[in-house]
């Protein structure tokens, strides 16, 4: 079954335009429906149109959109994540979505990946409105920026990141300091410096994806003050699906461990097996993630 696809684009509370794509359902009527972003540097055609799919093929829409400052959405500067905002633009996405003539909004869903299943904790616990949430190996806390063992490895320079914002502010967005967001091919730098984002940027390449090598070093400042640990607890009684990769450097395991058990029922939790933070996006991991991701939503939505 062919999966149709129609652009769309909504407003953010602070008036920016932000663009996606929404995955018709493949049955017709008042269907549930998904909402979708992408983790840190990521943009709504990396990797997860393939949840997308099946998710359509289930019988639910899907929107996958671009978070503002990436991609196809608007913002400034470019290139720059800051996870407040896009906490704040999921329900901007959620008021959305309810105006759509086909959506159940009695079953709208969040889910995020990895800086976006964090993301999706937060907007969660603020939107009692949603049905459930999917968090996929999902940003823990800023503590978690300057850890030798998870993302970034080491601290930013607090004065070079200090002088850069002034550099910004006086001299406007062009003016931000750039970091590299993946490892080079010897596996040096990055922010995401687990080896497997080498083999997840070379399959993006293989498939023709385009994708942005660098991110802002403000974005390291904003990154150190998002905590999705402080607020899983408070997504109850939404239900919640964590899923987690057994070896996870990117956004540890352990880490992700010790959220899951702040969280108050009801919630599930899948750990995939011998996989890292960007296996669970390809393969077998993914097959057996996805299929995981459709018996929680059968359940929490019938």
């Amino acid at each position: 079954m062919t999966t149709t696809t129609t652009k769309v684009e909504f407003k953010s509370y602070d008036g920016l335009t932000l663009r996606g794509d929404l995955y018709n359902a493949s049955q017709p009527g008042s269907r549930p429906c998904i909402i979708m972003t992408n983790g840190f540097g990521g943009e709504k055609h990396h990797m997860i149109p393939d949840f997308a799919v099946r998710f359509s093929a289930a019988g639910y829409h899907a929107l996958i959109y671009d978070n503002r400052c990436w991609g196809e959405s608007d913002g400034l500067p470019r290139n720059e994540t800051d996870p407040i905002f896009h906490q704040r633009d999921y329900l901007d996405a959620f008021d959305f979505v309810t105006t759509l003539p086909d959506v159940d909004i009695e079953r709208i869903v969040y889910w995020g990946s990895s800086m976006a299943g964090g993301n999706a904790i937060i907007a969660a616990a603020a939107n009692k409105l949603i049905r459930a949430v999917i968090s996929q190996v999902p940003f823990t806390s800023g503590e978690m920026v300057g850890t030798a063992a998870s993302m970034a490895g080491p601290s930013p320079d607090p004065r070079a990141m200090l002088g850069n914002r002034r550099a910004v502010r006086e001299g406007g967005a062009d003016k931000g300091v750039m970091i590299p967001i993946f490892p080079d091919e010897n596996g040096k730098g990055g922010v995401l410096s687990e080896p497997g984002a080498i083999l997840f940027t070379k399959e993006m390449d293989r498939r023709g994806i385009k994708w942005e090598k660098f991110t802002t070093l403000q974005t390291m400042a904003n990154v150190a003050l998002c905590e999705p640990i402080a607020f899983i607890h408070r997504i109850s009684p939404t239900p919640l699906l964590m899923v987690i990769a057994e070896n996870d450097v990117t956004c540890p395991t352990p880490w992700a461990l010790a959220m899951f058990e702040k969280a108050r029922e009801p919630k599930k939790l899948h750990v995939v097996r011998g996989a890292g933070h960007f296996d669970v996006y390809t393969g077998q991991p993914f097959e057996d993630n996805i299929k995981i991701q459709l018996k929680f939503l059968e359940e929490v939505l019938a």
